[in-house]
């Protein structure tokens, strides 16, 4: 199993992709000449979808790569937006995340690639504005049984003598 990764003016690396994401991209990075930089690298496919393995470093790059494809070496770069917040449901601020940008390291990257349009997959934000659901209800039927009123778990003696009575 392997993969391909190309950058610079038309460089080309081969890979193997059954090792930890964050143990493939250091050796990527050393091949690459950018072992000394503090550079952030990712990889995209063919047609510009940036994988976003920098995210699972821990997981099997194989997961998220196919065996025998080629891969453009890009750049992760991190913005951050200085005063810019949004309030909480809780009347607390917290920072943004950051802007990602990519920025693709193979030299015309669009003639090597005819259907080569750089992106990221859509990251949905939860909604701030939905109820949660409540907690302490169990969806399912074994968590209604097991919450039964005081009137239910007492037992009067005129429903037998040899039941139990248990009283919250």
């Amino acid at each position: 199993m392997y993969i391909r990764v190309r950058f610079g003016s038309n460089e080309e690396v081969i890979c193997n992709p059954s090792c930890a994401v964050i143990n493939l991209l250091s050796s990527i990075k050393r091949l690459a000449g950018y072992n000394h930089t503090n550079v952030m690298l990712d990889l995209c496919d063919e047609t510009g979808l940036v994988k976003d393995l920098s995210e699972h470093h821990y997981d099997y790059a194989n997961k998220f790569l196919s065996s025998h494809a080629t891969y453009v070496l890009v750049e992760k770069q991190l913005g951050f937006e200085e005063g810019s917040t949004y309030a909480e449901t809780d009347g607390s601020t917290t920072p943004l995340p950051p802007n990602i940008t990519y920025i693709a390291l193979l030299d015309n990257a669009g003639d090597h690639f005819p259907n080569f349009n750089l992106r990221s997959q859509h990251i949905e934000v939860p909604n701030k504005g939905k109820s949660r659901r409540n907690r302490d209800k169990s969806p399912s039927p074994a968590g209604i049984r097991g919450k039964k009123g005081k009137k239910e778990l007492q037992r009067t003696p005129s429903q037998g003598t040899n039941r139990k009575t248990r009283v919250s």
